[in-house]
């Protein structure tokens, strides 16, 4: 009997005894034995088809009216087996299904674009919950698969769950991250909130009215009207207007979805790639180290972690599962080897074995050398030796990696015996003895622009004025720069000796 019910519906069954007696249901299974009825329980709910009925399954004449005929369509839909999600030919769908290729056609195509990313780790989470996989297209209508989407109503994430219901179903939120945000483990919730719905309400189109008004307002509207399904509900205008609308728009994606070039949309789920991997780092770290020491892009960091509320990993844990861009894994393992310094240096211009300097990791590759690194990354062979406590011409192991005075593009100017002479060369007289002086000991430092970088923000960025930039570098206040472009970048006591360099080039 329990396996009957988990067919779904198998109460309604006995209204529709004289239906065709060419479909197969799961009431038929009473005609046999018990034996026989488990058997062909385990194979036949797994061979129904997860395409809707054709039209040609309900006749156009007969006793029922087309209202009726309808909701015979939604109630057959509710005895379909729980992992598997039927579309009805119903004119609210087929409405929102013209919507979507018609006047919506551009953003949905938008929305198919956003979702290839995470359409398959998503539907893995569903089928792993015997969950049909198409309800991952609730994220395309709920925020149309924006992981930091936040609604008039405070719904956050690709999932949209308000903050008591994302705690039911088990999302951390507080000061340093808010898991509603994360776009696999809010679908784990999500999960299991559809999950718990179906249960309750034994029919999709009941269970996602559930999910978006709240059961308890779809439990009031059963009550007071008396109605068995979805459809009914929806003519009788019971349920809030949004919710009337948001089953079948979920319901048009859905079978859009099942054949996209047909409607003119171009989606590859099949194509899927993964674009980051996940490492266990400490809790408490700071991204802004992690990303100058592993060379990675602290928007791409931010942007595969949207769950962040603060650019450092929640305090407290002993471990958290980041995500970085794929094949940064081992960068970050071995920057995480040396272990995060207590507290970060400001920036500085000396190079010490007895300190973390500024820089970042890079892959030794075979054919390697000090020689070929420091002329590749313009600093001196001996620096490059002693930031990695190496003698000048020691072999280097391909495979492994080697810290390089570049962060972000920025290149450190070191000095013999790791002394930082600048201040003292700052302090010279102004004749030409003392313009070669800080010539000699302060160099400029480097920084090469990355996309979407501007003047405004490399000067926030070093804590110089824009003036100061644009004056050592020969540049106008309205300038816009170009990625790959190597600006000098200089504060405090270097502001003299870039000034010397920019007048004798």
């Amino acid at each position: 009997m329990a396996a009957l019910r988990f067919c779904g519906g198998w109460r309604q069954r006995r209204r529709f005894r004289s239906f065709s007696p060419r479909r197969i249901d799961c009431y038929g299974i009473v005609k046999f034995s018990l034996l026989s009825s488990v058997v062909f329980l385990a194979a036949g709910c797994g061979t129904f088809s997860s395409h809707p009925p054709s039209q040609a399954s309900f006749t156009t004449s007969g006793p029922y009216s087309l209202h009726q005929r309808e909701g015979m369509s939604s109630t057959l839909q509710t005895n379909e087996c729980k992992w598997q999600l039927v579309v009805p030919d119903h004119p609210a769908v087929e409405e929102w299904v013209n919507r979507f290729t018609s006047e919506k056609h551009q953003s949905f195509q938008v929305q198919l674009d956003r979702a290839q990313q995470y359409v398959q780790p998503a539907q893995e989470i569903f089928l792993e919950k015997g969950l049909p996989g198409e309800l991952v297209f609730v994220a395309l209508v709920e925020s149309g698969f924006m992981p930091k989407a936040r609604s008039h109503a405070s719904a956050v994430g690709m999932w949209q769950f308000i903050a008591s219901t994302g705690k039911r179903f088990g999302l951390e939120q507080n000061e340093w991250l808010d898991e509603r945000c994360h776009p696999f483990k809010a679908a784990r919730a999500a999960a299991d909130y559809l999950s718990f719905l179906y249960d309750r309400f034994g029919s999709w189109p009941l269970a996602l009215a559930g999910y978006n008004a709240g059961e308890n307002a779809v439990q009031a509207a059963l009550n007071e009207t008396g109605s068995k399904t979805f459809w009914e509900l929806r003519d009788n205008g019971v349920l809030p207007a949004e919710t009337r609308e948001y089953v079948p728009k979920v319901l048009a994606a859905v079978k859009i979805s099942r054949n996209p070039a047909l409607y003119g949309f171009q989606f590859f789920p099949e194509h899927y790639a993964p674009r980051h991997e996940t490492v266990s780092v400490p809790g408490g770290m700071k991204l802004e180290w992690l990303c100058k020491e592993a060379g990675i892009s602290e928007t791409a960091l931010l942007a595969y972690n949207p769950e962040l509320s603060k650019v450092c990993t929640p305090p407290g844990c002993t471990s958290y599962e980041l995500s970085v861009p794929l094949g940064k894994r081992q960068m970050v393992l071995a920057a995480l080897a040396e272990g995060p310094p207590k507290e970060e240096p400001s920036r500085p211009a000396a190079v010490s074995r007895r300190q973390n300097p500024v820089g970042t990791r890079v892959l030794v590759k075979p054919g390697d050398t000090l020689t070929s690194l420091a002329k590749k990354y313009g600093c001196p062979v001996t620096a490059l030796a002693e930031m990695n406590g190496l003698g000048p011409r020691q072999p280097l192991k391909a495979g492994g990696s080697i810290r390089v005075p570049v962060g972000d593009g920025l290149k450190v100017a070191s000095s013999p015996g790791g002394k930082d002479n600048s201040q003292g060369a700052a302090k010279s007289s102004g004749g030409k003895k003392g313009e070669k002086a800080v010539e000699k000991t302060a160099q400029p430092s480097r920084y090469q622009v990355q996309k979407g970088d501007s003047l405004k923000t490399v000067a926030a960025r070093f804590k110089i004025p824009v003036e100061r930039l644009c004056s050592i570098n020969g540049l106008d206040k309205t300038q816009k720069l170009t990625p790959g472009k190597v600006l000098n970048v200089c504060s405090g006591n270097q502001f003299a000796a870039c000034s010397i360099k920019r007048k004798k080039n």
